[in-house]
């Protein structure tokens, strides 16, 4: 059954139509995303598939739900189209600009856009790297402050700063080759230097009094059991965060791309997706972790989906002591980066966060920042707001 043509299906069929080859899915892009990665955040095939999807209710795709790439032979960005929390109009997102010539490509874009009649309201540039922001800047672009995004998350999860993650510092490795918990080095990690190790020791302690239950992680295959399993983490994730109020921006359709959508390559090269499962003895088998990022360097991955169910009143009955079973997170990302280890990787960029409260979790994991920006077109008149 064909959806209801939506708002954002309008758009992208004039897009088509303007742009013609220049403009293709997400998901058809692999090779060209492949040739404009360089070690930052967002330009990989998951990474376009997170901040251009068109699943998120506020900017809905029925046609392109992975989102669209621009690539005109030599500048490629990915292509959004979304309304801010609370409003109407849609906005044109730019995404990750990359290649020689990229600002002028983005201003070209956005000016045969507009004379379409298309994106009269302000178009967001982001993830901009410091140095490409003041370029953008001097090109006639705007700060965030002149419009936004969100009044508490004004560059949304790029509002508190990307951290990346050093996994030379997190492990010790033995001389057999296997990667103990290490505490963090430095003096300005002193409060926290141990959570890690700590963390790892709780979870394991909660399993051993729960002997009857056992936690694995292994490869994400994207079959449709296994996007049941991942979709709902996700929810639950979001659902956990919006009782504790937590929720600025991003949705749990947000990552229903992530989810379904295979990208490019081989998992565990290309890629890293993993799921991971609480067993029951009596053979029941519970989702409780989800990850997706991908390789974007020889030794550099991105991460874009860090989710685990760490509520336990979520898995009510099913614990014998549920002391320590909040410290999965911690158990997961650590085990994780064990398994990237393992592939070559060396360092991982967990990305940006809306609130405090998230970027405080991932920078005493070891983080360290690594700011990227938001830059705006602003308003031709009698644009809507």
């Amino acid at each position: 059954m064909r959806l209801l043509a939506t708002e954002r299906d309008q758009f992208e069929d004039r897009i088509r139509g303007l742009f013609g080859s220049r403009i293709s899915p997400v998901e058809d892009s692999f090779d060209i995303i492949q040739k404009h990665k360089d070690g930052s955040f967002a330009m990989g095939h998951i990474g376009l598939m997170l901040y251009a999807n068109g699943y998120n209710l506020r900017g809905a795709s029925s046609k392109y739900p992975n989102g669209l790439v621009y690539h005109d032979g030599t500048n490629t960005f990915g292509v959004g189209y979304f309304s801010k929390e609370g409003h109407v109009a849609k906005h044109l997102h730019i995404v990750a600009p990359k290649g020689p010539d990229r600002i002028n490509a983005v201003r070209r874009f956005i000016s045969e856009t507009r004379e379409a009649g298309l994106a009269k309201a302000s178009v967001y540039i982001r993830h901009l790297p410091p140095e490409d922001r003041e370029q953008f800047l001097a090109a006639g672009f705007t700060d965030i402050d002149a419009d936004p995004w969100h009044l508490g998350a004004p560059e949304e999860d790029e509002t508190y700063p990307n951290r990346v993650y050093d996994l030379h510092e997190l492990f010790e490795e033995l001389p057999d080759g296997t990667l103990r918990v290490a505490n963090l080095p430095g003096a300005d990690k002193r409060k926290y230097k141990s959570k890690n190790r700590l963390a790892y020791k709780r979870f394991e302690n909660f399993l051993d009094r729960n002997p009857h239950l056992k936690f694995t992680i292994a490869p994400y295959g994207y079959t449709e059991p296994e996007q049941e399993q991942a979709r709902s983490v996700v929810e639950s994730y979001f659902s956990a965060r919006r009782e504790q109020g937590t929720v600025v921006g991003s949705t749990p359709e947000d990552y229903y791309a992530v989810v379904r959508q295979k990208p490019g390559g081989e998992n565990d090269r290309d890629y890293f997706a993993y799921l991971g499962m609480i067993h029951a003895d009596n053979g029941e088998k519970y989702p409780a972790m989800f990850f997706a990022g991908e390789r974007v360097g020889e030794h550099r991955a991105a991460l874009y989906c860090t989710m685990t169910m760490r509520f336990p009143e979520r898995l009510y009955g099913l614990f014998k002591d549920t002391t320590g079973f909040t410290a999965i997170p911690q158990y997961a990302w650590l085990n994780v980066f064990r398994l990237m280890w393992a592939q070559g990787i060396r360092e991982v960029d967990a990305g940006g966060s809306e609130v405090k409260g998230l970027d405080d979790q991932k920078r005493q994991l070891g983080g360290k920042p690594e700011k990227t920006y938001w830059v705006v077109s602003e308003a031709t008149e009698n644009s809507a707001r």
